[in-house]
């Protein structure tokens, strides 16, 4: 069929009518307002593609265009856009949409929307990149709009989206989805997860007067409500001032109209009206089980729906993600207490997870208290900061790796959701079990023990662990039996090391925190925190000096700082030719002993050299 009504699709014809499409047909069906239509299927645009004389040649010229060359795309797209709109409509496709259109009302209006199949997906937002007609009446403007909308497949900017996303141009088709027209009072879009904050319990609409293209457009400032959805509160109303609207000519096509003064900074919709929208959203984003970006009509005091899609910008929450009545519950970024803010691979996820055995259940080897997101670890804090003890401990503990810790925890620990009646907290017990130990042998470090001797006696145990371990590793057998002791051994190390190592690193935090209030208006807090970096043994200052060594060695070089700035290399090819620039050979000697000493840890080393050797300065907090 070359034309189907939306009550005959649902989401999984996506390949017959594209995202919109298919969003539209499963809407419909699921029995949400959306107003009636029908699509002109994919088949119909392969058999226009297919009366191209020269289809092959046609393709072959989009995939030799060089990736992200914008000079060739918009030659090579102008001229294949033209010799699109020069081919006919074949007969059977022009029949097929003619009947559809004929039995949905010939003297309707209709709006004409592009559907690619790659438009609208989980993983990827194609929207707005191929043409859309409103206020479209009779045959023959009919179908020369849905030709335009073809045609716009091939848009420079859908040709460079398709090549940067590794999406093929032979295999992305597009359908045309042909919807009467709702003429509007108030048109927008409704998130049913603020796209701003990420924050899934708020519903943000947007709402301009008229059709919602002028809000699209940018050409106007729309109002702004925010929606508590766990009780329909209303969070937010920024009336903005809408000074323009869209509407429809009553023979085809749209105007722009001013919108009188004393209208324009009057509220859009009412407050039952954004309730009432909410709700929708609210139910749309439950039949697809994820938020949901969508664009809404109201007429004749009927709220319409006239597209959804995934909302493809939202960070991911962590997973597994806890009970809804287990409440509001905190994560903390592992990598970012480490200044290590990049995506961990798998394995690194998984080895973190295996490491730290807090609240992990005997015999399980993930932790359920340490999932990911986003390619990053997180710990579920919630059950510490729900205990009386460790709610007022762990964020000044905290406050030693960052100060800025704190506030934002106690603005997240003062809601009243982060406290249900049956919220899960830690057992007193199972944290006496960890920390007594702990607490005990950081009180004879601060007060008993002489401190210059915990320095050897830490390195001494964590060597003695290592050789423990490899030995144990090479007497296994080769292979599984092999990779079984390393699982077995990373389960249990961080216990084995911790309550021998943990002490002295508590003790060094406690006094710290001691030292400042002693000196308190004496010193400032700088110089304290400069005394704790200037230690001997403190191993990030002694990267962070070592940064300064290479960055010096190179700063009496212009040529070598250029060299180092250059993007179109990568950064081990940057090193290789910095052998042909004269003069190098103390800055390549500073660097290969620097990574023979330390390692390269990550890009973030490359650029704080760059900026040492240029401006002078090193980054106070190196990554770990």
């Amino acid at each position: 069929m070359f034309a189907i009504p939306f009550h005959n699709l649902t989401a999984a014809d996506l390949p017959r009518v594209g995202g919109k499409g298919a969003n539209l047909g499963e809407m419909t069906r699921a029995g949400f307002p959306v107003p009636p239509g029908f699509c002109v299927s994919t088949a119909a645009f392969h058999a226009f593609m297919a009366s191209h004389p020269h289809l092959d040649d046609f393709y072959a010229q989009l995939e030799q265009i060089p990736v992200g060359d914008v000079a060739q795309v918009r030659q090579i797209g102008e001229a294949a856009r033209e010799q699109l709109r020069q081919l006919p409509i074949p007969p059977a496709v022009a029949e097929g949409v003619q009947a559809a259109w004929r039995e949905l009302g010939t003297d309707k209006a209709y709006a004409v929307r592009s559907s690619a199949t790659a438009e609208d997906l989980p993983s990827a937002s194609f929207a707005g990149q191929q043409d859309t007609y409103l206020n479209i009446r009779g045959e023959a403007e009919l179908l020369a709009k849905m030709r335009d909308c073809w045609v716009s497949l091939f848009t420079d900017r859908a040709i460079l989206y398709r090549q940067q996303n590794k999406f093929d141009h032979r295999h992305v088709a597009l359908s045309v989805v042909v919807q009467q027209m709702v003429q509007p009072e108030v048109a927008g879009i409704l998130f049913t997860a603020d796209p701003m904050t990420g924050q899934r319990h708020t519903a943000a609409i947007d709402a301009s007067f008229g059709l919602g293209e002028a809000l699209v457009a940018g050409l106007v400032t729309a109002d702004l409500y925010h929606v508590d959805k766990r009780n329909w509160r209303i969070l937010r109303q920024q009336i903005g001032e809408k000074k323009l609207a869209i509407r429809s000519l009553p023979n085809g096509g749209t105007e722009q109209i001013s919108v009188a003064e004393a209208e324009r900074h009057q509220a859009a919709l009412s407050e039952a009206q954004i309730v009432e929208l909410a709700q929708w959203g609210a139910k749309i984003e439950a039949h697809y089980g994820r938020p949901q970006d969508i664009e809404w009509a109201l007429a004749d005091g009927q709220f319409y729906i006239v597209q959804s899609r995934p909302i493809t910008s939202l960070f991911p929450l962590p997973q597994p993600a806890p009970p809804p009545e287990d409440g509001l519950h905190i994560y903390l970024s592992f990598g970012h207490a480490q200044v290590m803010t990049d995506p961990m691979s798998q394995m690194g996820r998984e080895i973190i997870a295996l490491i730290l055995p807090f609240g992990r259940p005997a015999g399980v080897w993930q932790n359920p208290y340490l999932p990911s997101a986003g390619g990053r670890v997180y710990a579920d804090v919630t059950p510490l900061l729900r205990h009386p003890l460790m709610g007022r401990t762990l964020p000044r503990v905290l406050s030693v790796a960052d100060p800025l810790f704190v506030r934002p925890l106690q603005e997240l620990m003062n809601r009243p959701e982060f406290t249900p009646p049956h919220g899960e907290r830690a057992a007193t017990r199972t944290l006496l079990r960890y920390l007594g130990p702990i607490g005990g042998r950081v009180l004879l470090n601060l007060w008993v023990r002489p401190p210059e001797k915990g320095l050897a006696k830490a390195e001494a145990l964590i060597a003695k662990n290592l050789t423990a371990v490899q030995q144990e590793v090479e007497a296994a057998e080769p292979g599984l039996p092999r990779l079984r002791i390393v699982r077995q051994r990373l389960g249990h190390i961080f216990i084995d090391l911790a309550l021998q190592v943990a002490p002295f690193l508590a003790t060094g935090m406690l006094a710290t925190k001691l030292l400042e209030r002693l000196v308190d208006g004496l010193v400032a807090p700088a110089d304290v925190a400069a005394l704790g970096r200037g230690l001997h043994g403190n191993v990030t200052t002694e990267m962070d000096m070592a940064v300064g060594d290479v960055a010096d060695a190179a700063r009496d070089v212009p040529a070598l700082i250029a060299h180092l700035q250059r993007r179109d290399l990568p950064a081990t090819e940057i090193i290789r030719t910095a052998a042909d620039i004269p003069h190098s050979a103390p800055f390549l000697a500073a660097w290969n002993q620097f990574v023979a000493q330390y390692g390269m840890h990550c890009y973030r080393w490359w650029w704080a050299i760059y900026s040492a050797a240029k401006w002078g300065n090193i980054a106070t907090t190196m990554p770990s």
